[in-house]
């Protein structure tokens, strides 16, 4: 799954010699759980003499961040956002590079930061660029009761029609209607391809993103499911769409949602499945936290940490419908009696020999009580794919960290089969990534140095079964 740390404010206090200026472009990488994250501040001098400036999170398709007060004195240089917590201090190495550690909930992360002329733009040869040999429609619409409010892009060929549409479901985070992640879009490149080849495709911002408004700090993968049918109500008022070939293609958690769709509306025409999950979030996150941590720790350390992680997400998972209160304090039991239990080697290499109940809990528990993640963790897939009739296409990259492919294929093909659903193809893709992405390292932080944005095998196993089983059918 893909999450990603989106910054939406920024406090920065930086050491500065007289004799320099702030004034440019200052970039540099951040690492933040095995991910490297481009930071750049533009800091401009006034004509009253004092500064203002923005921050961009370029990876994160997170640009212009506004900063409310800007001190520049001596050897200091404050810029605060009033929008959150984050600090940057530094100091000039010389006039042209700082060095920096940005203080963020607690936790000290180093930041290099140079002076450059210009933004660094990735290369992404793959991003489609008009003028296109098709129809290109920015549309809008609200879902029924007005509370929300959702921008798309519509494409569909020229001539022809109606046409065979599918609506794109983005992956875990707010995502635009690209799915756009460290100067990827991947979301352009699938719609692309498939539109020149006849299909429709929907493209839709999320909540919050792009045209897109709606509630979000409540809202699961459930609500999200109800602006993909709200997203297929408009479609259904377009003369140019297939009322019998409407269809989803989601990522990742768009996958683990394309299920949830024909729940809601049996008359789904197909589902494509790009590293959708079909296990619960419990189990995918077990894999994700305690797999980066095999390699560091002794054999007995990983599997007594791999048996509090699981513990821990099993009691979210088991009673998710209890209060959070309930949760709470049942973690604090499962973790005091896993300390009990544990020998001051182990809990020495954990770092958790001096830690208490609470502190384990606030860090550990408390961020995956928030609804979206609540959600994922206690939802199993199951109650959704065992009921898809409809023509499904599961795809997954054998190299894939976030949603792991044999657990995940496995799982979808067995709950697929309690349905009796005999239109299922699989295909797990050697030497892919989570983005589908050739990769050579193939790790998270790996996405953004890569230039291939989707893999062109990947594009051309979904148009020919599209062909095969939906277009020319």
């Amino acid at each position: 799954m893909k999450k990603a740390m989106i910054f939406i404010a920024i406090l920065v206090s930086t050491a500065v010699y007289a004799q320099n200026d702030p004034s440019g472009i200052w970039e540099g990488k951040l690492n933040i759980n095995s991910m490297t994250l481009r930071i750049v501040f533009h800091i401009d001098k006034t004509e009253a003499g004092n500064y203002k400036a923005t921050m961009d999170s370029p990876d994160q398709n997170a640009k212009g961040i506004p900063c409310s007060n800007v001190i520049f004195n001596n050897d200091s240089l404050i810029i605060e956002s009033k929008l959150a917590g984050l600090i940057l201090k530094s100091h000039f190495e010389n006039k042209e590079s700082l060095k920096a550690v940005i203080v963020q909930g607690g936790n000290s992360i180093p930041l290099d930061l140079k002076h450059v002329l210009k933004e660094t733009v990735q290369n992404r040869p793959q991003t489609p660029k008009p003028p296109f040999n098709y129809n290109v429609d920015s549309v809008e619409y609200d879902n029924a009761d007005k509370t929300v409010h959702l921008g798309a892009t519509l494409t569909y060929p020229k001539t022809g029609g109606p046409f065979a549409v599918a609506v794109m479901i983005t992956g875990s985070g707010l995502q635009d209607r690209d799915e756009t992640i460290f100067e990827h879009r991947p979301f352009a490149v699938i719609a692309d391809h498939l539109t020149k080849n006849g299909m429709a495709i929907l493209r839709v911002d999320d909540r919050t993103k792009g045209k897109s408004k709606g509630e979000v700090v409540h809202a699961t993968s459930a609500d999200f499911a109800n602006d993909v049918m709200t997203s297929i109500q408009y479609l259904l008022t377009r003369k140019e769409i297939d009322k019998n070939k409407i269809g989803v293609i989601g990522h990742s958690e768009g996958g683990f949602i394309a299920p949830m769709i024909y729940t809601k509306w049996p008359q789904l025409a197909f589902i494509i499945s790009l590293a959708g999950t079909g296990v619960s979030g419990a189990d995918i996150l077990l894999k994700q936290q305690t797999d980066v941590s095999k390699p560091v720790l002794s054999r007995d350390a990983y599997k007594s940490f791999y048996s509090l992680t699981k513990q821990t997400l099993l009691t979210i998972h088991d009673f998710a419908l209890e209060n959070d209160s309930v949760i709470l304090e049942k973690s604090k039991t499962v973790f005091s009696n896993w300390k009990a239990s544990s020998n001051d080697t182990i809990l020495t290499q954990l770092n958790l020999k001096m830690a208490a109940p609470e502190l384990y809990v606030n860090k550990q528990v408390k961020p995956e009580l928030q609804p979206w993640f609540k959600y994922f963790i206690a939802t199993e897939p199951d109650q959704f794919w065992s009921k898809v009739k409809c023509p499904v296409l599961v795809l997954n990259g054998e190299k894939d960290i976030q949603v792991y492919a044999e657990q995940n294929t496995t799982a979808i093909v067995a709950s697929l089969k309690k349905a009796r659903n005999k239109y299922v193809s699989i295909k797990i893709f050697p030497g892919l990534n989570h983005l589908f992405q050739h990769c050579t390292k193939c790790t998270v932080n790996e996405y953004g140095e890569l230039e291939e944005t989707f893999s062109i095998e990947t594009l051309d196993v979904m148009n020919n079964w599209l062909q095969q089983n939906i277009i020319k059918k």
